[in-house]
């Protein structure tokens, strides 16, 4: 009883916010980590801190319980070296949502957005029925300046008609990407960075690889046609998910892009997009 009134007495609205603010925190980085190699690597980290700390303890190791008690910022900094990528698309998700402030609309007005997913749906069953491998990069509401430096500045409106020429097998421009910002396909052969999380075992290619790897780093959402199988792919924060008809991609392509027009934020992707399938 007495134990109780002590934690009743300490207890206040101010440190139920200080919980409450934590448990989001956790939650929040958790959720971030969660189907990532860093998940693995935080299970780890965890492993390694309770054995150093029953080790020391048990056996009175005075330099495990020094470097236990003294080295939080070691740590902190370990972490951050560690866990980078997932930092940054924390940090780049909360600078997306801050921007809604500045536009609550987007970047772009339902009509154009319409237009742009007709144009790449097109785009993507006439590449498909002819085997020509293609990867386009749809911007939302982060920038690409940085890798659109890396090919050839086009500036152009977006059609059928660009994509199966850029694509085309002849064409100069067909290895690498092609970057989308609403109505303009803003460059073509851009190089990718490509994602750690698709293995021999997903039988896929660079261009899979590139596809994820750019919604990995940003916010963008990328649409990959296979030159194997002509099969269409779409990756969007991250996840990937293959063998798509072409209704399929209009309708993952109106979701990804709903919540940018009407403003209503990232929170509300489906569960349908699985990594690595």
């Amino acid at each position: 009883m007495e134990q109780l009134e002590y934690l009743s007495g300490e207890f206040s609205f101010g440190a139920a916010i200080q919980i409450l603010l934590v448990a989001l925190l956790f939650n929040t980085v958790l959720t971030l980590i969660r189907g990532t190699q860093a998940d693995q690597l935080l299970r780890g980290v965890l492993l390694l801190v309770v054995a150093m700390l029953v080790i020391g303890r048990v056996l009175q190791l005075e330099l495990v319980n020094w470097i236990l008690d003294n080295g939080l910022l070691v740590a902190m900094f370990a972490l951050i070296v560690i866990f980078q990528p997932e930092l940054r698309r924390l940090l780049e998700r909360v600078g997306r949502t801050g921007s809604l402030v500045a536009h609550p609309f987007g970047i772009m007005t339902p009509e154009q957005t319409q237009r742009m997913i007709g144009e790449v749906v097109s785009s993507a069953e006439a590449l498909s029925a002819r085997l020509w491998g293609a990867l386009i990069v749809l911007r939302r509401e982060g920038g690409l300046d940085e890798f659109a430096s890396t090919g050839t500045r086009l500036d152009a409106a977006l059609s059928r008609n660009l994509m199966m020429t850029v694509f085309h097998p002849g064409s100069e421009l067909h290895d690498g990407a092609v970057l989308v910002t609403a109505t303009q396909v803003v460059a073509a052969h851009v190089m990718l960075p490509l994602s750690d999380e698709l293995g021999p075992q997903d039988h896929v290619g660079t261009r899979h690889r590139a596809g994820l790897g750019i919604t990995e780093t940003t916010d963008a959402v990328a649409v990959m046609i296979s030159e194997e199988t002509g099969g269409i792919s779409i990756a969007v924060d991250g996840r990937i998910e293959r063998h798509l008809t072409t209704d399929q991609l209009r309708r993952r392509l109106e979701t990804a892009f709903r919540v940018q027009t009407r403003g209503a934020g990232l929170q509300g992707l489906p569960a349908w997009i699985s990594r690595g399938r």
